[in-house]
This record gives structure tokens, C-alpha cells and sequence, in this order.
């Protein structure tokens, strides 16, 4: 089958399961977000944004999820999940929630994990 674009798959058999967890992790937070579920919006107002951010972060978060796994794009979702990941974490210090620092880590970890082998 040709796709008009190539799949990444990493030097390792490990470094290719890590990279679509990573991206396997941002598409299932897009979807989360994508939702809009009430609960959804009230978290993200109550963390100082409006209601419709969700989607916003939805957007970026189906970005990272695609350019972990497109070749020639990792570094560039690795970076972008980066951003999204250190300005959720800015936020939850900022307001001293630190009960919701767990799945943000999370996500930064698996970044940085999907970064560290392979070609981009």
C-alpha cells in the first residue's frame, strides 16, 4: 500500500514501541479534549482559560500525535508535545494544583524517551 507519507519506524524495536505510545498518548488526550465534555471545559476554565481551549489543545495535541509518527517530523512533534506538556505544567504550579502534575509528566517523560534513539 502506498501512503503519501512514510510511517516512522525507529533503529530499535523499543524506540518504535516508545514512539507510538508517545503518539498513541497525545491522540487519546486529543480525543479526551476534542469531547468537550463539560467536565472538560470546567477543568480548563478552572485553570485560567476559556472554556473552548479544549479544542485548541485538542488541535495540537492530534498534531504531535501525527508528527510522532510521520517520518522526518519526529523532532518536530517531539518539540511541539514539549511546549504543550511544560506550559501544562507552568499552569498547574502556577495555580498549585500539584495533584494534576501526574498525567502531564507522564506525557513529557514519553517525549523525552521517544526522543532520545532512533532518526528523526
Amino acid at each position: 500500500m502506498n501512503l503519501p507519507i512514510q510511517i516512522f519506524t525507529g533503529t530499535t524495536e523499543l524506540n518504535t514501541i516508545l514512539v507510538w505510545l508517545a503518539s498513541g498518548t497525545f491522540l487519546v488526550g486529543a480525543i479526551v479534549n476534542a469531547s468537550g465534555h463539560p467536565k472538560i471545559r470546567e477543568g480548563f476554565v478552572r485553570l485560567g482559560f476559556p472554556f473552548w481551549w479544549c479544542w485548541v489543545t485538542s488541535a495540537l495535541e492530534l498534531a504531535t500525535a501525527v508528527l510522532l509518527v510521520t517520518a522526518g517530523t519526529r523532532y518536530i512533534g517531539v518539540a511541539l508535545g514539549t511546549c504543550i506538556m511544560l506550559a501544562a505544567i507552568a499552569t498547574i504550579m502556577r495555580i498549585r494544583n500539584y495533584r494534576e502534575l501526574p498525567p502531564p509528566l507522564v506525557f513529557l517523560l514519553l517525549l523525552i524517551l521517544a526522543s532520545l534513539n532512533g532518526h528523526a
